[in-house]
């Protein structure tokens, strides 16, 4: 399994961020850039065509077709995006158009315009790109039909530079963002490592020391309970150790008073470990904590002192 520090961590999220970002601008850009600067096109296509087609029934009518291909000069000259301009008649004859050979003939089936509709338009693939048709019917068809062309190269070339725009933006908020981010995962990250650390020599038993809390936050919190554990590991600790000692010593004093003590029959002295022969109030007393009082008993007293003996027991009376 593939392991990440929380760093790493962050600075790949910075990464996927700044990437998904700048994904979703391009598509922006080739979406709703593009279809507002296709609208635009259209709107401007069409409003040229109606004026440009009502300038051009007149000189259909009348036969005048120089007239037109005037027309056409004059647009070319004014609207660089124009590509086309031609006239069909009402029985599809070529009446004037800007091509030298010719209008093609698949160019004239791209977009048929009935004379139902006042006007349409439609994308066209040409020899020169993407093209924009834009039909409008003379006199509701029965003069013919007006088509211009108007490239979207221009578009195409404006998206790419708002693409090119937001891929720059991207790459100067990456290196940006990762300055910063790497700055901050320091911050973040440098508390955690001490804490770390120290968790690590703790449990090794190579330190017991608390760590400094310097922030109020999660990770100053998380300093506390680390501080907290450590005094209260310590604190069992000692009494652990104390209890041993205590255990230690008690078993010691039991130890030393069991097994057979090797005693005089006589005068009743216990031989030590060293071979020597102690009074049996000296040993007990070395070799426990118990301490003597010495008194006699009545037996000793009258065997001992038989004349004060007699005295006690008279004046005791029967």
């Amino acid at each position: 399994m593939v392991f990440f520090s929380l760093r790493r961590k962050i600075l790949l999220g910075l990464l996927a961020t700044t990437l998904l970002f700048a994904a979703l601008m391009v598509g922006f850009a080739h979406t709703v850039v593009r279809g507002q600067l296709v609208a635009l096109l259209t709107e401007k296509g069409v409003a040229i065509a109606r004026k440009i087609a009502a300038d051009c029934v007149s000189p259909v009518i009348t036969g005048r077709l120089f007239e037109i291909e005037m027309l056409f000069k004059d647009l070319q000259a004014s609207e660089g995006d124009l590509v086309y301009a031609y006239v069909l008649g009402e029985d599809g004859r070529e009446l004037v158009h800007t091509f030298s050979g010719g209008v093609p003939a698949a160019l004239k089936a791209a977009n048929p315009v009935p004379p139902s509709r006042e006007v349409s338009a439609r994308k066209v693939d040409t020899d020169r790109g993407p093209v924009l048709d834009v039909g409008v019917p003379l006199l509701r068809g029965d003069a013919g039909v007006l088509h211009l062309g108007l490239s979207e190269v221009r578009i195409n070339q404006e998206v790419n530079r708002i693409v090119a725009l937001i891929l720059v933006v991207a790459a100067l908020s990456l290196v940006i963002g990762g300055v910063v981010s790497v700055a901050f995962s320091r911050y973040i990250t440098r508390p955690l490592m001490t804490l770390s650390g120290a968790a690590e020599a703790f449990g090794r038993g190579e330190s017991r020391q608390p760590v400094a809390v310097e922030s109020e936050d999660e990770i100053g919190e998380l300093a506390k309970v680390f501080n907290l554990m450590v005094e209260n590991r310590q604190r069992a600790a000692e009494e652990r150790e104390r209890l041993i000692g205590e255990l230690q010593q008690a078993l010691g004093e039991v130890k030393a008073l069991r097994g057979i003590l090797p005693i005089c029959s006589s005068c009743k002295k216990v031989r030590s470990d060293q071979g020597s022969w102690q009074q049996i109030e000296s040993y007990i007393r070395d070799h426990s904590a118990a301490e003597f009082s010495h008194g006699i008993c009545p037996e000793c007293a009258k065997a001992l002192y038989p004349e004060h003996w007699a005295k006690i027991e008279s004046k005791a009376g029967p």
